[in-house]
């Protein structure tokens, strides 16, 4: 029997030319989009984690502006349990590059007509539509 998991994620909404950049994960043969971050180890703050894992999934700095809201998944199909930590991020550099972890697929800049559109996985198309107009002006 697979172990079960629970997992503390950050990850950041962050600006482009007025756009949010997403990352595009492969995994199971599936691809599917998500808000930059990842798992916070042992020990770690949550906004040192954020900072970590721009750099290593988009070769990014970042600085966070505030925390905005948290979400808790629980996907059927595995065996882990989610508390997601959503931050808005300023970009201090860039020249985006995309890491090499094998589950990166790509990134992209969206505007807010194509949120709902996408699969993003936790699903907060309607979250991220609502406010995309002031987390754009408060990263300004």
């Amino acid at each position: 029997m697979t172990e079960k998991k629970f997992q503390i994620r950050t990850a950041g909404f962050v600006f482009f030319d007025k756009k949010l950049l997403l990352i595009k994960h492969r995994k199971n043969n599936r691809e599917y989009w998500v808000v930059p971050g990842g798992r916070v180890e042992f020990g770690e703050k949550s906004v040192d984690t954020l900072k970590r894992e721009f750099m290593e999934e988009l070769n990014i700095q970042i600085e966070p502006v505030k925390f905005l809201f948290f979400n808790e998944s629980l996907p059927p199909e595995y065996q882990y349990h989610n508390l997601n930590l959503f931050f808005l991020v300023k970009h201090l550099s860039s020249e985006i590059k995309l890491g090499d972890e094998p589950i990166l697929a790509g990134y992209n800049l969206f505007s807010k007509k194509d949120i709902p559109n996408i699969e993003l996985y936790p699903q907060i198309n309607n979250i991220i539509c609502e406010n995309f107009d002031l987390w754009l002006k408060e990263t300004k």
